[in-house]
């Protein structure tokens, strides 16, 4: 069976809504909405995690196989990044750096990823 359009539309969705939820963290005060964040995040990324060798699995013997793959690459370091760096910084109360990081380079990287996934949709 092949990756469609819905397959790619719905990681896109996973991978959007998770980066919302990272930004309005970082901008929430809150204590308890900023858990809420996170825990959307959290949630996501496993959604994520669970979905991207099945749409590869899909899409073996494809064009789209590679591409997924190099998606998958970007978005592990993304992913790293965000969990290591700016959301624990972000816990730590080093906001500052959260925030440098989390509107910098990864800001960068999922402009990246969401390019590579708008590229892929053109091949389904």
């Amino acid at each position: 069976m092949a990756v469609s359009k819905d397959d790619i539309n719905g990681l896109k969705t996973k991978l959007l809504d998770a980066r919302t939820a990272l930004v309005t963290m970082l901008g929430e005060s809150d204590k308890t909405k900023q858990t809420q964040c996170r825990a959307t995040v959290k949630k996501l990324t496993d959604e994520t995690l669970a979905l991207l060798p099945q749409l590869i699995e899909k899409a073996k013997g494809t064009n789209v196989e590679a591409k997924l793959k190099d998606m998958k690459t970007a978005w592990d370091i993304f992913r790293d990044t965000r969990d290591n760096e700016v959301i624990s910084n972000y816990f730590a109360g080093k906001v500052a750096e959260a925030k440098a990081v989390g509107g910098g380079i990864q800001k960068e990287r999922f402009a990246k990823i969401s390019s590579m996934v708008d590229e892929i949709l053109t091949m389904t």
